[in-house]
């Protein structure tokens, strides 16, 4: 063969892929019997024939019903969920390449299952579809008797709760459950279709919902009488039950782990019995036009249960944009890592260490090569860090970790372990949060986290830095944070005291000059709140607030009108200039223990502020 023949040959073969890497294209309906009433053993079959991946599955436009009767199912580990064995419709597991395609379908669940899990691929695209069940994992009611005096309340309950009674026990069945507690719950405002004003007062919650008794009226409601946090909501809020903690937590939309390169675009959450979308152990993730929001006509009041999004110890680029979150019973994202606290030091290179939170049992935390820092159990500061030679779990709760080199003699018992190895780089743009539960946005990450052009409007905190030792066990200090041109709507009128970006780290211990979160610009934002508090700042090095716009919106009565605009405490670096308070009196800035940045240029200016040092006598008005 000449030189030039070689060549070509040499040129095709590296463009041209090879046959066992040409993607096929399977339109799924094409593979079932007319009138299919359960596609899940159909996409388990054509599954099965592809198990590399290198596959798309089209579905044209239309409703597709899945249960749990023939799906592919074992026991199954979700991080921030209920361990258990699960059931899964679409089962992409050590797959590349693959496309699930709905061309604008609804894919309607059935049962308690998990439609997507995506483990151990690479590639993969959810793209054009809707996801709702047929029942939620909920129940809901309307108050039409309120009765503060006997701490009763008569609901009229929606036809699509599911309940039976047990003794004086309202017992939830939907979705063929059996959950023995009204469980967790939540108050809604059909006015305005978001958490109630002041809901924490009307709230039901641990042991008082396993008290809570229950009676069948005559026109087919129920009386519960029950220890209410205040007193039950007036007539014509909606309640909702999802039971107790620990089995209300199932069913989550899509599962990704140890995957890379997953995207959803033009994806439609309409509910889930869990989160949204929960990712842990995976990188490069893209969510684009992921709305998880209600279904027009439905009269449901909740999404999901949990999170719209969460992702554990991911790592590359993170990014969510375009994206409606409502409705949720809990936060429209989370993104952090997981401390395991040491349970013994067995000699100085080897930990025994365990997981703590029981919803991130069974966690895989580490590999070898990752980067381990240990950080010291009351003040949550790094002590070293050290790469793990090896890493094995005894069981769901307890592993062995050994170190390349040896540990230093400061570490005991109850300090800290974090993956440095799995951070994300996170971009949060364009989206908008509502109505739901809890937070807007949880960030713990060291990596760069940017969070721009997005409308906020939580019952809780907007934003919130929170890595703990003593609950969530989430890690993450922050490093490179930007929170700019966003709006704020009343947030944090739920009734529980916090602040619109709450920087709260939950540090034991304050030593001189060490800080958990570093490097924190807050800029160019629009803060229209009924109450008074916008930033709240803990445990930070590089603090930056500048060319904000507060503006009282009068919308609720102030609930904390005792709290400032703005408090910071253990800051080192603060700058506060270019802000505007368009309040009828100032804005007050309570500095405690506080440095500000060095002085560069003029002195820094706001309109309608008011600077208090708390470790001086005279305030400054600017």
């Amino acid at each position: 063969m000449d030189m030039k023949n070689w060549l070509t040959v040499l040129f095709l073969s590296l463009t041209v892929p090879a046959a066992s890497q040409e993607r096929s294209v399977v339109t799924v309906p094409e593979h079932a019997a007319p009138g299919c009433r359960d596609y899940t053993p159909v996409v388990r079959s054509i599954l099965e024939k592809h198990p590399e991946g290198n596959l798309t599955l089209l579905f044209p436009k239309g409703e597709y019903h899945f249960s749990r009767t023939y799906a592919r199912a074992k026991y199954h580990a979700v991080t921030n969920h209920d361990n258990g064995y699960k059931y899964f419709a679409f089962p992409l597991e050590g797959m590349r390449n693959v496309t699930v395609d709905g061309q604008g379908s609804e894919f309607i669940f059935h049962d308690v299952m998990t439609p997507f899990l995506v483990e151990g691929s690479e590639n993969v695209l959810l793209t054009n579809f809707t996801i709702d069940w047929e029942e939620p994992f909920y129940i809901q009611g309307e108050v039409v008797t309120s009765d503060p005096e006997a701490g009763s309340m008569d609901l009229h309950l929606t036809d699509f709760s599911r309940t039976v009674m047990e003794g004086d026990r309202l017992v939830l069945t939907n979705n063929g459950q059996a959950l023995p507690f009204l469980g967790e719950t939540m108050v809604f405002d059909p006015r305005t279709g978001a958490v109630a004003y002041n809901a924490a007062k009307y709230l039901l919650g641990g042991v008082r919902t396993r008290t809570a008794e229950a009676r069948r009226l005559p026109d087919g409601g129920y009386r519960i009488t029950a220890g209410f946090a205040g007193r039950p909501a007036p007539v014509g809020m909606v309640y909702v039950f999802k039971g107790p903690n620990g089995s209300n937590r199932l069913a989550p939309a899509i599962h990704v782990k140890d995957s890379e390169g997953f995207t959803a675009r033009h994806l439609v959450i309409h509910h889930a019995g869990g989160m949204g979308v929960i990712a842990e152990k995976s990188g490069d993730l893209h969510l684009d036009d992921v709305d998880v929001c209600l279904r027009p006509g439905s009269g449901r009041m909740v999404t999901t249960t949990a999170d719209a999004t969460h992702f554990c110890n991911c790592r590359g680029r993170l990014v969510i944009e375009n994206c409606l979150f409502e409705n949720m019973l809990d936060d429209a994202t989370n993104v952090h890592g997981t401390y395991l606290k040491v349970e013994r030091v067995v000699d100085d290179r080897t930990l025994i260490a365990r997981l703590n939170h029981p919803q991130q049992f069974d966690y895989d935390f580490a590999a070898a090569g990752d980067e381990i820092r240990i950080v010291d159990a009351q003040s949550i500061a790094p002590k070293g860090s050290n790469r793990v030679a090896e890493y094995r779990k005894i069981n769901e709760v307890y592993a062995l970790v050994r170190f390349e080199e040896p540990v230093g003699p400061d570490v005991a018992a109850g300090d800290g372990l974090e993956n440095m190895s799995w951070y994300p780089e996170l971009t949060f743009r364009n989206n908008v949060v509502r109505n739901n539960r809890a937070r807007s946005i949880l960030l713990s990450s060291g990596r760069k986290m940017t969070v721009e052009n997005n409308t906020f409007s939580s019952m809780m905190t907007s934003i919130l830095f929170e890595g703990d030792l003593d609950h969530w066990h989430e890690s993450g200090a922050v490093s490179d944070v930007v929170i700019r041109n966003n709006t704020f709507l009343d947030c944090c009128y739920g009734g529980n005291k916090a602040s619109v970006i709450w920087i709260n780290p939950h540090v034991e211990e304050l030593p001189e000059g060490v800080f958990y979160e570093r490097n924190i610009v807050i800029e160019g934002n629009r803060f229209r709140s009924f109450d008074r508090s916008v930033l709240n700042a803990r445990s930070v090095d590089g603090l930056v607030f500048r060319n904000n716009v507060i503006e009282p919106s009068g919308t609720y009565p102030q609930l904390f009108p005792e709290m400032p605009e703005i408090r910071t405490e253990h800051v080192s670096g603060f700058v506060c200039t270019g802000n505007v308070h368009k309040g009828p009196a100032p804005a007050e800035v309570h500095l405690i223990d506080t440095a500000p940045a060095t002085a560069v240029g003029s002195r820094p200016t706001n309109s309608n502020f008011k600077m208090i040092n708390r470790n001086e006598s005279n305030p400054k008005d600017e």
